[in-house]
């Protein structure tokens, strides 16, 4: 069989389980798998261990041998003739499911060819499709010289510790495959850095402060309560905008709620930050008073954009586009008015300057910037060989022209070496539900089935090739 014939014949085997493939997929989306550190005495809480469980019982379901690295990761592996490895590495832990939306996040169903729920495009899809792959492969017999290791990790979400756990007790395969990224591939990430913004507020009117749902997501709701006011004539100052502001009272208190429209903070053009609208009609109305005034108007200063241009962090280069910023979730409590930012910072941008440019402008202001953290940037040459196969493995079994790209999300890949995400996203289908952290989060299932051909014959390549 050659490798024509070997892309049909697995494409083909995957319309021949379709129904298989989406029971599991809904099986999984269906564990509600946000990580928690350390919650209930595992690695990433009790709901990714449910979670693992599950997909350890479709890897032994279907023949193979797994790994559970006490909840960090699990492995699910076909063994070659030799030790070495190869990887597909992917994540199921999700962002919190927010509000909004017209589907149940955790009773995903299958509807017009694609399953809603939480997880199911970023990444549970891409990793049940990775594993029906292996088990296509295994069916018809098809030996490698690599190991085949499916990495599993559960805190890819909110810090990567699970892979940076995995790599301390086992050697990275040769090559990995990461299934969260579209096609054709991502050659490379933008930096990521995330901290908090703190502001003591010693007086005034601000009661309650909450907005957004995760770090890594725009907010689409947020919500004030401030004491002193006249709802009603606040209400009225809220009709200049009824589909974005809503004002009630609640236990004597106004409460005013923002709605936004919830996105991925790697791609936050799309989304529209309930936190910014609720920070300028606060403040355009002089709504709140005492020092919580003074630190509600500037976080409505220094967010104008998704670029950190009131921030003094924007930068543009050539390989990644713009530097990106969301204030993810803003909090009050015990005096002090938190705003998280996540900064996807292009490739060629210096991080040691746009610290020293964030904290030059936080400080001027009487903000101090905490929990830092920061990962910098990848690129991978598409001219390299690995990558070059890939690609054109790509070109040749889906039949259209799809290009590396660089991208502001991050994924497992800049954790591991000789690591690349290669689809299976992207594919030129129309959807009419949600995306990637947003509500109504869908996944086609088509476009997995068209991708299972494309990783067979890609596989079998790189175990020829390495």
């Amino acid at each position: 069989m050659n490798d024509r014939e070997l892309g049909a014949a697995v494409e083909q085997w995957g319309r021949q389980h379709r129904d298989e493939l989406v029971r599991d997929i809904i099986h999984i989306v269906n564990q509600r798998s946000v990580s928690c550190p350390g919650e209930g005495g595992y690695a990433f809480g009790t709901d990714c261990k449910l979670c693992a469980d599950a997909m350890e019982g479709l890897g032994k379901q279907y023949g193979f041998t797994t790994q559970n690295d006490d909840y960090y990761t699990l492995s699910i592996l076909m063994e070659g003739t030799t030790q070495r490895e190869i990887g597909l590495l992917g994540h199921l832990d999700v962002v919190p499911e927010g509000n909004g939306w017209h589907y149940e996040p955790y009773q995903a169903i299958e509807k017009d060819g694609f399953v809603i729920g939480r997880g199911s495009s970023d990444n549970k899809g891409a990793v049940i499709m990775a594993l029906y792959v292996m088990r296509c492969l295994k069916e018809m017999g098809i030996e490698f010289s690599h190991t085949l290791r499916l990495i599993c990790g559960f805190n890819e979400e909110a810090g990567m510790k699970d892979v940076e756990h995995y790599l301390t007790v086992h050697e990275p395969p040769e090559y990995t495959i990461v299934t969260d990224g579209g096609w054709a591939m991502c050659i490379g990430e933008k930096g990521i850095l995330t901290a908090n913004l703190n502001q003591r507020i010693t007086s005034g009117n601000l009661v309650a402060m909450e907005g957004g749902v995760a770090s890594n997501s725009v907010s689409g709701s947020a919500v004030a309560k401030l004491s002193g006011l006249d709802t009603e004539a606040v209400r009225r100052l809220a009709q200049e905008c009824p589909e974005e502001i809503t004002v009630s009272e609640e236990e004597g208190l106004t409460k005013i709620v923002a709605k936004g429209k919830a996105a991925h903070a790697a791609f936050p053009e799309g989304g529209e930050s309930a936190i910014y609208k609720l920070n300028r009609f606060l403040t355009r109305h002089n709504l709140v008073r005492g020092d919580a005034a003074d630190a509600v108007r500037n976080l409505a200063e220094l967010f104008l954009d998704e670029y950190g241009t009131g921030l003094g962090i924007a930068f543009e280069d050539d390989l990644s586009g713009k530097t990106t910023c969301v204030g993810g979730v803003i909090s009050y409590r015990n005096g002090i008015l938190t705003q998280n930012i996540n900064v996807r910072y292009a490739i060629r941008q210096e991080s040691e300057a746009l610290l020293a440019n964030l904290k030059g402008t936080c400080e001027a202001r009487g903000i101090s910037v905490d929990d830092l953290d920061y990962s910098g940037p990848r690129y991978t040459d598409p001219a390299a060989p690995v990558t070059k196969m890939l690609l054109d493995t790509c070109h040749e079994f889906l039949g259209e022209e799809y290009e590396p790209y660089t991208m502001g999300g991050g994924t497992h890949a800049r954790k591991f070496p000789n690591a690349l995400p290669y689809g299976p996203g992207g594919l030129k289908v129309e959807n009419p539900f949600g995306s990637p952290h947003g509500i109504d989060e869908a996944v086609c299932i088509d476009s997995l089935i068209r991708s299972m051909g494309v990783y067979a014959v890609a596989l079998v390549r790189l175990d020829a090739m390495l």
